[in-house]
């Protein structure tokens, strides 16, 4: 005869349910069963996709082609922004540094950057035009561009810095720049245009479009605060149509248009585009690689910054140990949680413990009594 249970009715055996003879199958399967926090759900089919998915990782094809998917996605992201090709560009020479302590943010040789197209002149914003507006790009007043020299695109493009956009008047023989009339003018103030015979002229408001002749001079110019002085009659002579006066921001005042030929005043179609990002030290690669295949005798790596070499080293250093150490790191922490268990303040005083022989993991203490028992 079953034993009676305190708090259960005659016919539960042992407190774990009905006798087996009053048992459906649902209620013994139900429990015999683990608890539900316990139970593991059964596997799904799986599907063709995923074994053929499943055959590649473990083939170990998987990560190649992660890396190629990640490189097209990247490339052609920068392709949909850019709108130019290639998009990135190395920097081959110091005239665009701020000194030699290769500051971030400022253009270094070594460094790739990004080339955007824009519609000139539209879409640049000059020195001048800059210290009214007060946009900057990489540490100056105005847009950096990358241009053809004289449109020809079998020569290395040049980035410098668009100073000022001179305006050609075929009928007068002259430039005039309005973008100028904002401006300070006067000997050692912004800007002043000498005439000659010690003459000088400012712009008047009345008539910004004035032609300008003799030398344009331009003050306190940069991160060293030079004097830059644009002759006015040679780019006549040199360059007689609208275009843009460019320089290096290490350069001295000596602005490119100084060599014409090749630099000539630029033309709104030789431009490729405009900076509008920055990859510090990586370009570095590129150069050594040049200069090991033979080209210019060493000239690049000769002008690239000595910190930037070490910037470089320690970039390398973490992109290669870092997928290995965060990893690592990531195991051992769970290693360590693992075999610690788990927080004793987790447990509460209605758990159920397989080690417990008065509870059965799914309600509270029973206790035995036997029917025959006298009370």
């Amino acid at each position: 005869m079953p034993l009676a249970i305190e708090g259960r009715p005659e016919g539960w055996d042992m407190g774990v349910g009905p006798t087996a003879e009053k048992r459906s199958p649902r209620q013994r399967a139900r429990e015999s069963s683990p608890p539900a926090d316990r139970r593991r759900r059964p596997r799904r089919a799986r599907s063709r996709t995923w074994r053929r998915i499943r055959g590649v990782v473990t083939a170990g094809w998987f990560e190649p082609i992660l890396a190629l998917l990640a490189v097209v996605i990247i490339l052609g992201s920068l392709l949909l922004y850019t709108g130019t090709w290639p998009p990135l560009v190395v920097v081959e020479s110091w005239s665009m540094e701020h000194g030699p302590n290769d500051p971030l943010g400022i253009i270094n040789t070594g460094d790739i950057v990004l080339v955007k197209h824009v519609d000139a002149p539209a879409g640049v914003t000059t020195y001048v035009q800059g210290l009214v507006n007060g946009f900057q790009t990489y540490g100056e007043y105005g847009d950096v561009i990358l241009y053809y020299p004289d449109g020809q695109t079998d020569l290395t493009p040049i980035i410098h810095r668009a100073m000022i956009w001179l305006q050609y008047n075929a009928s007068e023989g002259a430039f005039n720049a309005p973008t100028l009339l904002p401006l300070t003018c006067g000997p050692n103030q912004q800007y002043v245009d000498l005439t000659g015979l010690g003459g000088t002229r400012c712009l008047n408001p009345g008539d910004p479009n004035a032609p300008l002749t003799g030398t344009l001079v331009l003050y306190h110019v940069g991160y060293n605060g030079v004097t830059v002085n644009i002759d006015l009659n040679a780019l006549i002579q040199t360059s007689p149509w609208s275009g843009y006066i460019t320089l290096g921001d290490n350069n001295s005042g000596l602005y490119d248009q100084l060599q014409c030929p090749p630099k000539c005043l630029v033309q709104p179609g030789w431009i490729l585009g405009v900076a509008r990002g920055l990859l510090p030290w990586f370009g570095d690669i590129k150069l050594w690689i040049d200069d090991q295949l033979g080209h210019d005798n060493n000239e690049y790596t000769r002008m690239v910054p000595t910190l930037s070499w070490v910037y470089l080293g320690i970039s390398l250093a973490l992109i290669v140990t870092l997928p290995q150490v965060v990893p690592w790191s990531y195991r051992k922490w769970r290693d360590r949680r693992r075999h610690r268990g788990p927080d004793p303040e987790e447990a509460t005083d209605g758990d159920a413990s397989p080690e417990d022989p008065e509870t059965d993991g799914s309600g509270p203490p029973v206790e035995e009594t036997n029917p025959h028992d006298d009370n």
